[in-house]
């Protein structure tokens, strides 16, 4: 069986651990702790978190999922290396992480690599359609200036109906560019 990895990244609360427990067939390796700071959730990831999908009957998905404060760029680099594919989650909030996003597309840069990346925006379950469209519009403006293409979808990590069509389309990018 073939093993692809697949970053999960994105900025702190964003639903990087939530999306690869969601996601993983096997239980899933979680290295949260208490947070020393206030940052608006008890725990928060130290760690590179880890889970497990099958793909088809040949290959699977490892789901690597890692901290985004840039103090944590050692682990970037550690999972940085061969990469089948990106999931970067964008948390909606009144002032979203934009620099943070600006800083995780310059650092792994899908597009010099030539990595299949999603931008999945999460915590928007009860917003308005006109949120989440400024929202949208302000990542579109941000892949530009990055020279990054990439499709944007609304998910709630917590369900995997709404989650795996992430795994979907970086399949049929990678099988649309080779």
């Amino acid at each position: 069986m073939i093993l692809k990895k697949i970053a999960i990244i994105g900025e702190v609360g964003s639903g990087k651990t939530q999306l690869i427990n969601t996601l993983s067939e096997i239980g899933t390796l979680d290295t949260e702790a208490e947070s020393s700071i206030d940052i608006g959730k008890h725990l928060t990831t130290v760690g590179i978190d880890y889970g497990r999908i099958t793909l088809d009957a040949d290959t699977a998905i490892g789901l690597y999922g890692v901290p985004g404060q840039e103090r944590y760029s050692f682990l970037w680099d550690f999972v940085n290396q061969s990469l089948w594919g990106l999931v970067l989650l964008v948390k909606n909030s009144k002032e979203p992480n934009l620099q943070n996003m600006t800083d995780l597309l310059k650092y792994f840069d899908p597009e010099k690599n030539r990595i299949a990346c999603v931008i999945a925006i999460t915590h928007s379950e009860s917003e308005s359609d006109e949120r989440i469209s400024e929202l949208r519009s302000d990542i579109d403006s941000l892949l530009d200036e990055n020279n990054v293409k990439a499709p944007i979808f609304t998910i709630d990590p917590r369900y995997f109906d709404s989650s795996s069509p992430l795994l979907h389309v970086i399949n049929a990018i990678n099988n649309y560019q080779h």
